[in-house]
């Protein structure tokens, strides 16, 4: 066994002085540990900033509450979220994974328990950002055009709730229900209560309230309402 190893080892210094191999310094495996480092921590930012901006906008137009009307106000909340920005979630989410298990504390996890750990510091960190005036304060210079692009572009467009979301103030009471000052374009539209319409935090509404309705355009500016909640202005 001692001389199979002995001739293993002259077999390995031999074809390293036949092919020239060079032995890198120390300095060099570390440069390369913390330019990996610093590139999987910028994409872990990255897509936290990313999935806060996908709660962000989804805030802003109302699908985020949808979901209180049952099984329709998920799907429109799934069709609300910018396929651009969840593409890019993927695309970091997937790169990242692969930096972090160049590691030996990730590459002898599975695949899906390294992702999982990814997704959880994404979506935690992601709600917390939300959840601050970051988002505000460039969204107010993206609408005065302050911002470079993608940014300006992100801010500035792809808000608009799906067909049947609507966001807006409570001006009037009417017999059937009220009318609303809507968020997006300015314009009014009069919402109409019926028995079915699911209320599920209560029907005490007023003049002056901030409204998520989920409903069917009537035509002429009116609503039937599928589903009305009370949400706090921003």
């Amino acid at each position: 066994m001692d001389e199979l190893n002995k001739n293993l080892k002259q077999a390995v210094l031999d074809a390293i002085k036949k092919d020239g191999v060079k032995m890198r310094p120390r300095w060099h495996f570390l440069l390369l540990a913390i330019l990996t480092a610093t590139g999987a921590l910028i994409l872990l930012l990255t897509l936290v900033y990313l999935f806060s901006l996908v709660v962000f906008f989804l805030h802003q137009n109302g699908t985020w509450f949808a979901p209180s009307f049952g099984m329709r106000g998920w799907f429109d909340l799934l069709r609300g979220i910018p396929i651009y920005l969840l593409l890019l979630l993927a695309v970091f989410a997937i790169v990242l994974d692969t930096l972090v298990r160049r590691y030996s504390f990730g590459y002898r996890r599975p695949l899906l328990t390294s992702l999982g750990a990814i997704v959880a510091v994404v979506f935690i960190g992601g709600f917390a950002v939300a959840h601050t005036s970051l988002h505000h304060a460039l969204d107010f210079q993206a609408r005065h055009g302050h911002l470079p692009p993608p940014l300006g572009m992100w801010y500035g467009h792809h808000r608009a709730p799906p067909g049947d979301v609507y966001r807006g103030v409570i001006v009037a009471s009417t017999t059937y229900g009220f009318m609303i000052a809507l968020d997006d374009d300015g314009g009014t539209s009069t919402v109409i209560i019926t028995p079915q319409t699911r209320l599920p935090f209560g029907a005490d509404f007023s003049p002056g309230d901030t409204l998520i309705i989920v409903g069917d355009d009537m035509g002429t500016d009116t609503v039937r309402a599928f589903g009305i909640r009370e949400i706090d202005p921003e």
